[in-house]
């Protein structure tokens, strides 16, 4: 309890500090460079509260096209059984991770739904073989397609590039802040240096 109120404490004095800085007194000792370091904080959080609303117009975009696009592929594609009939790539590992490699395309057979059968080549994945049965779906024609865009995939998609979006901004804002606080900084301690160093001249001569 005491470390979280130690916090609060600590970050109202530092909202205190930016209002001081951005609104100074008349008796403010706030340095020009530190009003403008404060302002510009502000600027960057307006910033990045007024970037919302545009991040949520570009996820609902995002998520009508989605939408339209899983309306259109849901009720043309289905899934059937695939057989082998070739062996499948040999089984290979990459560097430490232990990951097993991409699937590649193997001879297969397939029954549609209207009873015939097809034959052409299908992603088989590394060490499977002759014989090995496993889902794929394909269109109306029969021909092997990548799964439907599902409507939660879809919410989730838009809602993923909306967050990203926003995330980016904010990304970008802190980037600027940071720069500019960082050459500030640099320059209020070199002048912070040179006034120690008159001082201590004037000390000496005095």
């Amino acid at each position: 309890m005491r470390r979280k109120a130690g916090t609060m404490d600590t970050l109202a004095n530092r909202l205190m500090r930016w209002w001081h800085a951005i609104a100074p007194g008349r008796d403010s000792v706030a340095r020009p460079s530190d009003r403008f370091q404060a302002a510009l904080l502000a600027l960057c959080v307006l910033t990045a509260l007024a970037a919302v609303p545009f991040a949520a117009a570009a996820g609902s975009r995002l998520y009508e096209s989605q939408a339209a696009q899983s309306a259109e592929q849901l009720p043309d594609r289905y899934s059937v059984t695939a057989t082998l009939l070739a062996d499948g790539p040999e089984l290979t590992t990459s560097g430490r991770s232990g990951a097993v490699g991409s699937p590649k395309p193997t001879d297969a057979t397939w029954e549609l739904a209207d009873g015939s059968r097809r034959v052409g080549r299908v992603d088989a994945n590394e060490g499977t073989h002759r014989g090995d049965t496993f889902p794929i779906w394909v269109d109306r024609s029969g021909t092997p397609v990548d799964p439907p865009l599902t409507p939660a995939a879809a919410v989730v998609n838009a809602a993923a590039g909306a967050t990203g979006l926003w995330l980016a901004a904010c990304l970008a804002l802190a980037t600027l802040y940071g720069s500019v606080a960082f050459v500030l900084n640099r320059r209020r301690g070199a002048q912070w240096q040179r006034e120690w160093l008159a001082g201590q001249a004037k000390r000496a001569h005095s």
